[in-house]
Parts: structure tokens; C-alpha cells; sequence
């Protein structure tokens, strides 16, 4: 075989890749619809997809994860985007900019709708989406920590870190939104928000935070000045 030839076939077995995965979510969602997270077993979902449940497990290790995959490789993401920020750019400056490059990968995907109806019909997997925020305060209150040159737990992170978090909940009406051709019920997912009213919020907000970060830096400057050495 010769490298020109390795190429594409590489591409085609990623893209193969690519559509069972996406087969096997789409099953999932569809049993978990029908029939309860709870009681539908990977057996199932490999027989409904046509795969092994050994495949099943290959591409989603924990039941969980046909649920919350996404929501975990956008968590990577920004922590990958606040690890890499430029000199003197701040944790909301950053965060702002992770948000424009979020938001078309939110558009692409037809599941999300169908993905918090599942969670909204399950206490399981409502107490388990909860693991997500800790590990988002987390990344956040990691990288305020170091724009204010303090430690993660320090209340003044913390704190900063939880208001930064609660503009997930208006990127999750935005994502609704995206994801389907009209609002969904209130009471699975709340009113959503049009792109606009969305990103206007989440621009208040990180103005709101990345003052206070500010705020906070200049006290500690200032309390640094006039501490005795």
C-alpha cells in the first residue's frame, strides 16, 4: 500500500468510526426514550445498533457516557482553552472567546433536545450531571485562581468560579434552541433563549466577572504595597 492510498483509507475508517458511534447514541436515546435509562441494558443497545455490546462499551465505557459524552469533551475542551491563555488575558476573556467557538458544534447536533428529556426523566442521571459543574467550577476556579496568583480553594476563586458556571445555564437554552425547530417544553428544559438574548447575557455576565477579577487583583497589589516585607 502506498502513503497516498494510506491516507484516505485512514479517513474512511474514521469516518466509519464516526457513524457507529453516532448510530449507537441514536439507538440508545431512542430506548432510553422509550423505555427508561434504567431499564435498558447495553445488550439491548448493541442488538437495536447492530454491534457487539463489546463495541458498545469500546466507544462508551459507562452506560452514562451514551448520555453525557459531549458534555465531557466540551469540559476538556475548556480546560484545554484556559490552559493555553495568552499573557494578561484573563479567565472571562478566555472563557468568551471558548464560547464563540462552542456554539457552531452546538448547532450541529440534532441529539440535544433528546439527551435532556432523557436526563430530565431520570433522578440517576440528574445527580449525575452534577459531577459535570463540580468539574467545571473546578477548571474555572484553577485558572482564576491564577489570574488572581492565589490557590483554587481560596473563597475569592471559589466564589468567582460559581458565578462564571451559572452562565451554563443560559448556554443550555441557547443550545435548545439550536437543536430543535421550536422551544421544548418548559417543564423538560426551561425557556429557552434566541442566540442574541443568550449572548448578551453571557457578555454581562463575564463583564461581571472579569471586573471582579480585576477588582480583586488590584486589592491584592495593593494589600502586597503596603504589607511589611
Amino acid at each position: 500500500m502506498t502513503p497516498d492510498t494510506e491516507v484516505p483509507e485512514a479517513g474512511l475508517r474514521e469516518r466509519k468510526k464516526q457513524q457507529t458511534r453516532e448510530l449507537i447514541v441514536q439507538v440508545a436515546l431512542d430506548l432510553f426514550l422509550k423505555q427508561g435509562f434504567a431499564a435498558t441494558t447495553i445488550p439491548e443497545i448493541a442488538e437495536a445498533a447492530d454491534v457487539s455490546p463489546r463495541t458498545v462499551s469500546s466507544y462508551f465505557p459507562a452506560k452514562e457516557d451514551l448520555v453525557f459524552d459531549l458534555t465531557a469533551a466540551m469540559f476538556d475542551r475548556l480546560a484545554a482553552r484556559l490552559s493555553e491563555r495568552r499573557d494578561g488575558e484573563t479567565t472571562a476573556e478566555a472563557l468568551r472567546d471558548w464560547i464563540a467557538a462552542e456554539t457552531p458544534k452546538w448547532g450541529a447536533d440534532e441529539q440535544i433536545v433528546r439527551r435532556r428529556r432523557v436526563i430530565f426523566e431520570s433522578e440517576h442521571l440528574q445527580a449525575y450531571s452534577k459531577r459535570f459543574i463540580a468539574r467545571g467550577e473546578e477548571i474555572v476556579a484553577q485558572s482564576i485562581a491564577s489570574d488572581l496568583g492565589g490557590h483554587p480553594d481560596d473563597l475569592e476563586a471559589r466564589m468567582a468560579s460559581a458565578a462564571t458556571l451559572a452562565l451554563f445555564g443560559v448556554l443550555d437554552s441557547y443550545k435548545e434552541e439550536q437543536a430543535a425547530a421550536g422551544p421544548p417544553s418548559a417543564d423538560q428544559c426551561g425557556p429557552a433563549v434566541s442566540r442574541e438574548e443568550a449572548l448578551e447575557l453571557v457578555d454581562r455576565a463575564l463583564l461581571f466577572v472579569s471586573a471582579g477579577i480585576r477588582a480583586l487583583q488590584l486589592a491584592r497589589a495593593e494589600d502586597a504595597a503596603v504589607s511589611p516585607t
